[in-house]
């Protein structure tokens, strides 16, 4: 990746500083004023800070507006969400990646991986494929699963009935989809 910013240089508790400020409201003269007294040696810019509060800021705004698009979703789905859920999940980390791909640095330079975030980046694809087909198959068992219990329910109903064997396995196939034996 391209080179870091001095902020991003900073050590961790700082950084971590600077977003508690920010999350409080501090503007960016008030936060460089409190980095100054904790570090007077500190040697970072306003305008520094400036871009490191917009990444901030905009990270966060794309946080909230992730998590509401999630919970609205989440909430049309009824109380078994969990297929839709891993799929909005695979989406919303497949948006995320194809970001950090569009990232740029402080100057505005378009940012370059290097081999190791590379193959990095490529493993995390990986992992989202993997992530949707164990998804389908989720899917497809718990399909295959329904589609038993109605038809252990439909011969119950059928022979109670008093309709042939062959009769019950035609409406099974035809009314449940289940393929004859």
């Amino acid at each position: 990746m391209g080179r870091l910013s001095k902020i991003d240089r900073l050590p961790s508790e700082l950084k971590e500083l600077i977003g508690r400020l920010r999350d409080q409201g501090r503007s960016i003269d008030d936060i460089l004023t409190k980095l100054q007294e904790l570090e007077p040696d500190l040697d970072v810019s306003r305008s520094g800070l400036g871009r490191h509060v917009q990444k901030i800021d905009a990270i966060g705004s794309r946080l909230r507006e992730s998590r509401a698009i999630a919970e609205a979703v989440i909430a049309k789905l009824g109380e078994n969400p969990d297929n839709r859920t891993a799929r909005l999940n695979i989406e919303l980390m497949h948006s995320n990646l194809m970001s950090l791909l569009a990232a740029q640095d402080d100057d505005g330079e378009a940012i370059q991986l290097d081999a190791k975030e590379a193959m990095f980046l490529a493993g995390a694809i990986k992992d989202l494929a993997s992530a949707a087909k164990t998804d389908q198959d989720r899917e497809l068992k718990i399909r295959q699963e329904v589609a038993k219990e109605a038809a252990k329910i439909a011969d119950k109903v059928i022979g109670a009935a008093g309709i042939s064997a062959e009769f019950r396995e035609k409406a099974k196939a035809d009314i449940l989809g289940i393929a004859r034996k």
